[in-house]
């Protein structure tokens, strides 16, 4: 059954009229794919959940949690769009087939050359209200750390097919493994002083309207976090990342995060637990680059690039924040 059949079933089971003109790829997402669908009742943006991420242990219940975590932050007055939620469950599933079905949003994301200061200083306010944000019996719901462990960066570099990545890996193992252990300590220290957030506002995820107001969408990483990691991680995300850093973007990001009372106490040890998160998104993408939980060649193919970015990324960030800090 194709995915387009499959899309107009669930539209027909709830209700939302009669497509009117074929689902429509959006290209640009990591994990799952978006397709934008017209019916008569109105425009859709219907998420369709990676299968490969859907059946594990809890990923479903997470997701449902998520969209809780996004529409409080709704309530409490933060720009962003949830899931629509059809007899108050956002999650929908149709033929082992998962969705999240949202209003479709006219707004645009930008490129890392179009961010100016205004930008960094109305994302930093975004997140300082986002932490600042009493989740009550949310934060109890979600799930603590994962058990700190460091990455065998060995076996990776031993089953990559892709030259230019499998080199770039082999060259840089030894550096990813000091890091990794020293953010394995730092992730220790700073545990403790955790918050409910977002945890993955990068440029991709902010949507910007006709007024230059930015909405924050892709809750589904939304969990516990410490605050001066997440703004810390960021603000490098909205100064160019490793591609066109600006350290001038990078403290106008933290101290307008202070300003709106942002918790920065921790900073040196949040340079390095920053690390947890990359590791774990740039193993899941040496294993899809591998073909382990891979769906096909597209996603494999993403895996590679990912991978690749990632690991120049971090080399970078740390040759910066070893000279600023």
């Amino acid at each position: 059954m194709s995915i387009d059949d499959i899309i107009k079933d669930l539209i027909t089971r709830l209700n939302l009229g009669v497509i009117v003109e074929n689902p429509l790829r959006v290209y640009g997402g990591l994990l799952n794919r978006l397709y934008k669908v017209k019916t008569t009742s109105g425009v859709y943006a219907i998420k369709h959940l990676n299968p490969n991420l859907i059946v594990k242990d809890n990923a479903k219940d997470n997701i449902i949690l998520t969209e809780k975590i996004a529409n409080t932050a709704k309530e409490k007055g933060v720009n962003c769009i949830p899931a629509i939620a059809f007899n108050n469950e956002s999650l929908q599933e149709i033929n082992n087939n998962y969705f999240l079905i949202f209003e479709w949003f006219n707004g645009i994301t930008i490129s890392n050359t179009m961010i100016t200061i205004e930008h960094i200083k109305k994302v930093a306010s975004m997140l300082a209200q986002i932490h600042n944000i009493n989740f009550e019996e949310l934060k109890n719901m979600c799930n603590k750390p994962n058990k700190l462990f460091e990455v065998n960066w060995n076996y990776y570099a031993s089953r990559i097919e892709n030259t230019q990545l499998k080199e770039l890996l082999v060259h840089n193992k030894d550096k990813l493994y000091e890091i990794d252990r020293k953010s394995t300590q730092a992730s220790k220290d700073i545990n403790n002083e955790i918050v409910v957030s977002h945890r993955d506002l990068d440029i991709l995820n902010i949507l910007w309207n006709k007024n230059e107001e930015p909405f924050a969408i892709d809750w589904e990483l939304a969990g516990l976090v410490n605050p001066c990691e997440e703004a810390i991680e960021t603000a490098w995300n909205w100064s160019g990342g490793h591609e066109c850093f600006d350290i001038n973007k990078f403290n106008c990001f933290l101290d307008t995060y202070k300003s709106c009372g942002g918790n920065l106490k921790d900073i040196n040890k949040a340079i390095y637990s920053c690390f947890k998160n990359n590791s774990d998104w740039l193993e899941y993408n040496l294993k899809r680059s591998c073909g382990i939980n891979c769906s096909d060649n597209e996603e494999m193919e993403i895996g590679e690039k990912e991978a690749l970015r990632v690991i120049k990324k971090v080399l970078k960030f740390y040759e910066i924040m070893d000279k600023e800090f």
